[in-house]
């Protein structure tokens, strides 16, 4: 598994055309469910971003799928990081 980090903020136009946008952005967060990423934590934020997910897909082409998914859909775009743990880290740059 890997693990990743997504900023989402909300298209300024989506905001414009749709009066149910909660509802349209929790059919773009479906993406995560039917992908079957593991540990999803999501957020709303105060700041750049107006959500933040953090999870675990199979690999990277899970984690593309779901955001290219998102951005498609018009309502959410997308900032998709890989993301590894800091001991690991430490341990690759000695």
């Amino acid at each position: 598994m890997a693990s990743f980090i997504m900023a989402l903020t909300i298209n300024p136009n989506a905001k414009k055309l749709h009066t149910d946008l909660s509802h349209q952005i929790s059919e773009s967060l479906e993406l995560f469910t039917e992908n079957k990423v593991k540990g999803l934590k999501l957020y709303a934020t105060l700041g750049r971003y107006d959500l933040l997910a953090i999870f675990d897909a199979a690999d990277q082409a899970i984690a593309f799928k779901i955001a290219t998914g998102i951005n498609n859909k018009g309502i959410l775009e997308t900032e998709t990081w890989p993301v590894i743990p800091y001991e690991d880290f430490s341990q690759l740059i000695g």
